[in-house]
């Protein structure tokens, strides 16, 4: 009886949830990562963007934002067993326009297509519980940060601190708040 119980501790966390991924779930989360518009390609835009602007808002927590998005996914795929590149392959390839108003405009594209990648993914990830309430509050961040960056598009491309502080301190309980500005702004 011990054995079985040894051999099932040692077998039960590599299969998540109790249920092994398929293998469109497996290319899904991995997309979450490595795509266009996910997780990698989101933070070298804003990444550049902060090269250019200096540290500009809401580039600069929305990088912050991206970092939590990287972490979080490269722990689900590390949990599911699913290898991926540890270095971001879209870092030094991105071109941005300089006018802080194109660069927004640019940036605001990337999020609806972000959005699109995790509603197709929600689908994907049905039979997952984690993985679907993951996709869900990185669509909800995705959308913040499209609305977040019109604003930024109707001021000329950027904001001030005090609009992302206040953007921040009105969705501090929603989860996808993390994904959006950071754990600085979103205790």
């Amino acid at each position: 009886m011990r054995r079985l119980a040894v051999f099932l501790l040692i077998l039960l966390p590599a299969f998540g949830q109790g249920i092994p991924l398929t293998t469109a779930a497996r290319e899904g989360l991995l997309s979450l990562l490595v795509a266009p518009g996910g997780a990698y390609q989101s933070y070298a835009v804003y990444a550049k963007a902060l090269a250019l602007l200096g540290p500009a808002e809401p580039y600069r927590h929305f990088l912050d934002g991206e970092r939590a998005k990287v972490e979080r996914v490269k722990g689900l795929l590390r949990r599911y067993g699913v290898s991926f590149p540890e270095k971001n392959p879209y870092l030094g390839t991105v071109s941005l326009p300089k006018p802080p108003e194109s660069l927004a405009r640019m940036a605001l594209a990337l999020e609806v297509k972000s959005v699109y990648l995790e509603r197709r993914l929600g689908r994907v990830f049905a039979d997952y519980d984690d993985l679907r309430d993951l996709v869900r509050t990185l669509e909800a961040a995705d959308q913040t940060q499209a609305k977040v960056l019109r604003m930024a598009i109707a001021q000329g491309g950027v904001l001030g601190i005090d609009a992302v502080r206040g953007l921040a301190k009105e969705m501090h309980d929603d989860p996808a708040c993390v994904f959006v500005f950071g754990r600085g702004l979103c205790r």
